[in-house]
């Protein structure tokens, strides 16, 4: 059942998605030096003069110090949540078409569902949770996005002579990007010298931020980088394979489905070739068979004793409870599956007690019936109880994935 509520006015409008949540919050951080490198970085990727390797040159000088190119990653950042809306990032094959933003959604929405199923955990367990695929979009960064707005904010406002000198170095590459026209333009040793100056202002602005008086600041511009560059590349990842992992969990759970059919469990246990999948299969039957809905317990073995006093008070158990009822403590001998080799037809009850006792190892040395019934007894309830936690016990590792 769904919510109708509002349902017909959803189906009559378009959704309109976008990234403008995520936009906002880079928009609020790209403030100081950051708007530097965000726009050299912009300027050099949409630039069709430089070469391939030179625009590789150009990042490796920004990188110098990654945290100061926080452009860098605001512009991914961006790029990504874009990419993941027109579905550019999503699995494809040769041939097959770009797929659409609710493939993706509904790919990572079954993923979970199976995952849980076949494995009793989140997926988010092994990285496979709803966030591993879309959480920058979701807008899991933001708060990342917002401290390092603050920080580059209070170093802003300490008006640091290298502060300037970094954003100036920043502006003169910048200038040379804008002034490229065809590959005859480009000077190679100016570009070179640009880059020395800007690697030579990054270090002095880096040791300034590496004092007590910034390093806080710095740490969070430090860790949060690190944090947003593992989170999209995470999502890359995920997204480039997601349409196989979500194939394999579903055949996974298909044939988990076939389980049921004997010929076909027989089938599967004969030609698979691991030790697993056989184990799975010839075992099913022997399994299923140990399930008891009585035997559920969601509270851990704590519950496990109580489970048990049921059992016993449903079958009447102990059927016998007083030793000195000499009758009934050998008729319950006479019904013990483990005292089946002994002879009780023309015995006395005495050599019944006795003859059980030393069939089941109980010391009777210098014990009278009494005291052999006693502890003859107590033996064969507490045999009761642990056949009953046996069939419990198996119940539960029957239910528990494995």
């Amino acid at each position: 059942m769904s919510v109708q509520q509002g349902l017909k006015s959803l189906a009559e409008t378009n959704p309109n998605f976008s990234n403008t949540g995520v936009e906002t919050a880079i928009t609020a951080a790209n403030i100081g030096f950051v708007t530097k490198t965000k726009t050299l970085n912009y300027l050099v990727d949409i630039n069709s003069t430089l070469t391939d390797t030179q625009k590789t040159t150009i990042q490796a000088s920004l990188n110098i110090h990654p945290y100061l190119n926080a452009g860098r990653y605001l512009q991914d950042l961006s790029n990504h949540t874009y990419k993941i809306l027109d579905g550019s990032l999503g699995e494809v094959d040769e041939g097959d078409p770009i797929p659409t933003f609710l493939d993706l959604l509904s790919a990572v929405d079954a993923i979970q569902g199976l995952y849980l199923s076949l494995y009793g955990a989140e997926a988010s367990t092994v990285s496979k949770g709803v966030d591993d695929y879309f959480g920058t979009l979701r807008q899991t960064m933001n708060d990342k996005l917002n401290e390092i707005k603050n920080a580059v904010q209070t170093i802003t406002n300490a008006s640091l002579a290298t502060d300037t000198a970094f954003q100036n170095a920043t502006q003169a590459l910048i200038d040379f990007v804008n002034a490229l026209g065809d590959s005859t333009t480009l000077d190679t040793s100016t570009l070179n010298s640009l880059l020395s100056a800007y690697e030579s202002a990054a270090n002095n602005f880096n040791t300034t931020l590496s004092g007590a008086a910034y390093y806080s600041q710095k740490t969070i511009l430090v860790n949060n980088r690190t944090a947003i560059v593992s989170q999209i590349a995470t999502e890359v990842a995920n997204l480039g394979s997601v349409r196989t992992y979500s194939e394999s969990l579903a055949n996974l759970s298909s044939y988990q489905g076939l389980a049921s059919n004997s010929k076909i469990r027989d089938l599967i246990g004969k030609s698979a070739q691991t030790t697993e999948w056989k184990d799975y299969y010839e075992n099913y039957e022997t399994r299923f068979a140990q399930l008891n809905a009585k035997y559920e317990n969601t509270a851990g073995d704590s519950e496990n004793e109580n489970i048990i006093n049921n059992e016993l008070t449903q079958r009447g158990l102990p059927d016998v409870k007083d030793y000195t009822d000499l009758r009934a403590v050998a008729a319950k001998a006479s019904r013990d599956e483990r005292l089946s080799t002994i002879k009780f037809n023309g015995r006395t009850i005495a050599e019944i007690i006795k003859d059980s006792c030393v069939q089941l190892g109980i010391d009777i040395k210098g014990l009278n019936v009494y005291g052999q019934s006693e502890d003859l007894l107590k033996n064969m309830n507490e045999y009761d109880r642990e056949s009953i936690r046996t069939e419990l016990n198996l119940h539960q590792e029957s239910n528990t994935l494995s």
